[in-house]
């Protein structure tokens, strides 16, 4: 009997964790992806990137990645840019990278986006055809919401990790 038991028992701690899963790292970023905050001259701040930065600091690499895809997959289709994907999904892969190496979330964030800086300025301007100065603005915008998404995440993972 207590063999049955635990087997329920670790079953049902599997289904749970494959919808964790699958909550965090393809739903959560998908539906982000759709809300944004319109700012100066109709820059937005995207939400989906504190899924991605969570999922990657919760799953590590592989949350990282599916979520960068997930998370990006509206904008891509929407925009015509394919290269968001590959971007995000670095981006998730770089923070897990990162994190797993320092225990430390904004660092973490800074560092990966840093690192994918060079992928977004070469495709947005070789490939999509942007402009430098949209490039630039994009840039900051991109740096200011990474840093929002990071500290508020630092801020509220002990409540997070309760969950």
């Amino acid at each position: 009997m207590t063999n049955i038991s635990l087997a329920a028992e670790n079953s049902v701690k599997s289904y749970r964790k494959a919808i964790s899963f699958f909550s965090l790292v393809v739903l959560l970023p998908f539906l982000l992806s759709l809300i944004n905050i319109t700012f100066a001259e109709n820059w937005k701040i995207h939400f989906f990137p504190a899924a991605i930065i969570l999922a990657a600091i919760v799953f590590g690499a592989t949350g990282g990645i599916i979520a960068g895809i997930s998370g990006s997959l509206y904008s891509a289709l929407f925009l015509g840019n394919p290269y968001i994907l590959v971007g995000n999904a670095l981006f998730g892969l770089l923070i897990a990278v990162f994190y797993k190496k320092n225990d430390k979330i904004v660092p973490s964030v800074l560092l990966a986006y840093l690192c994918e800086l060079p992928w977004l300025i070469l495709t947005d301007y070789y490939l999509v055809h942007l402009s430098s100065t949209f490039i630039a603005k994009l840039i900051l915008v991109l740096f200011l919401a990474n840093v929002l998404w990071a500290v508020l995440i630092n801020i509220s993972m002990k409540q997070i990790r309760k969950l």
